[in-house]
């Protein structure tokens, strides 16, 4: 079994995250985006609100996001909400994504008009050996 400690390390460190929406014909449609922890939470980068990804996401906000790797596997499963964080979050994020990606300066405001999402865990997995896994469940915030 993997250890929760370690999965949400995994999560933080992570270079990129594969996202999967939906869109409006149930046609799957999967990216890779930037993203931060910060505090316990998994914040991504979704792009302008024409974007592929962002269209699904208004329309569906079930989201599936994958980290690389095929022997060591982190899938999250949950529901992808829409931030526009206030002013010391956005500086955190500003600050977050700086450290994790140093050629990127956002202002703590570049997200004031969208193309962040927050995700809501419904469900964990990670593996490093199949066909043995371990699953986290949360419970629904809304």
């Amino acid at each position: 079994m993997i250890g929760w400690d370690e999965s949400v390390e995994r999560l933080r460190r992570a270079e990129a995250y594969w996202l999967a929406t939906t869109g409006p014909h149930q046609a799957p449609h999967v990216v890779p985006v930037w993203g931060v922890m910060v505090g316990d939470e998994l914040y991504l980068e979704t792009g302008a609100p024409n974007t592929r990804k962002a269209r699904n996401l208004a329309a569906n906000p079930s989201v599936a996001v994958h980290l690389d790797g095929i022997n060591d596997a982190l899938i999250v499963h949950g529901i992808a909400v829409a931030c526009r964080p206030d002013t010391d979050l956005g500086k955190a994020l500003a600050a977050a994504f700086h450290a994790k990606y140093s050629s990127y300066e956002p202002a703590a405001s570049d997200w004031d008009d969208g193309g962040l999402h927050r995700i809501e865990p419904r469900v964990m997995l990670a593996w490093r050996d199949m066909p043995t896994a371990t699953r986290w469940r949360f419970q629904a915030l809304r």
